[in-house]
């Protein structure tokens, strides 16, 4: 029998730090601590139920990068970040593009930001249940909406 351990993760360890120092630069952990850094949202999650086909891609834009930790400093991640934006815009504007979508997705960012997570309706909006007098509106204007008369 093999002495392999199989694993679901789509990046290695060294990749998953490089990653995680990426996205840590991309957005950064607000200094009243009540937004996280989008190394805390679950980036690699969101890319595997959403978006497998990005992975190769992030692995790629993670080579090109070349190592990059949370041993170095914040502003040098900058300026390397910088740099690879500038030399791959059209890379770079996909991974942010997918970083943004997964950030504002997560319910602590929302909260912060006081975007209200969940549906609109218990928030006062009662709908009675069996009252068609919503569809008065809609039924008045049949003419002009193009619905066929059911009657």
């Amino acid at each position: 029998m093999s002495n392999l351990i199989s694993t679901d993760q789509p990046f290695t360890l060294d990749e998953k730090e490089a990653l995680d120092a990426l996205l840590d630069t991309l957005v950064p952990a607000s200094d009243a601590g009540d937004k996280p850094s989008a190394a805390d949202v679950e980036f690699v999650q969101y890319l595997a139920q959403q978006d497998e086909l990005f992975i190769p891609e992030v692995k790629s834009l993670l080579a090109i990068l070349g190592h990059i930790s949370f041993d170095s400093e914040a502003e040098e991640r900058y300026e390397r970040v910088v740099a690879f934006s500038n030399s791959n815009p059209r890379a770079f504007r996909e991974l942010l593009s997918r970083v943004y979508d997964c950030y504002y997705q997560d319910d602590r960012v929302r909260r912060a930001i006081g975007v209200v997570s969940g549906s609109p309706f218990p928030q006062g909006n009662e709908i009675v249940s069996g009252d068609l007098s919503l569809l008065d509106p809609v039924i008045a204007e049949a003419d002009r909406h193009r619905y066929r008369d059911t009657k």
